[in-house]
């Protein structure tokens, strides 16, 4: 299921993956916030992969693909704090087709992901994101 994590600035939406993820999570928690924020202009992202995530259910996965192709270029700035190393693979080969900003952190660096995804800059120069943590690609 998707947990909204609240505390963020208004342009981020900020979401944490807990048990197992299903299509109705994208349909009702994910999908109508993300699309309601993306309606006033280009927003930032904060997704947290955490310790009791079990996976995704393959329609979650679907509607995950349908959403990113659609809404690819509505996102400045994406953080994803994980410790799964197959999460953390799968974000770093995927990032050329981000058109945002992505930087990885461990769950320990969850503080940093919150600073980083809240005070980015809305311009965007270049995509960088490291499977150690933090660490921006030239």
């Amino acid at each position: 299921m998707f947990q909204l994590i609240e505390g963020l600035p208004a342009s981020v939406i900020a979401i944490e993956a807990i048990g197992e993820v299903t299509d109705q999570d994208y349909r009702d928690v994910l999908i109508p916030k993300a699309e309601a924020m993306i309606a006033k202009g280009p927003i930032k992202m904060l997704y947290v992969i955490g310790e009791d995530f079990t996976g995704f259910k393959l329609e979650a996965l679907w509607d995950d693909t349908v959403f990113g192709i659609k809404h690819g270029h509505d996102f400045s700035h994406i953080a994803v704090a994980a410790d799964h190393a197959w999460l953390r693979a799968m974000v770093s080969m995927f990032q050329p087709f981000f058109h945002g900003e992505v930087r990885l952190f461990r769950l320990s660096e969850l503080p940093a992901a919150k600073d980083w995804i809240s005070n980015a800059k809305e311009a965007v120069s270049s995509i960088s994101a490291s499977p150690r943590g933090p660490r921006t690609a030239s």
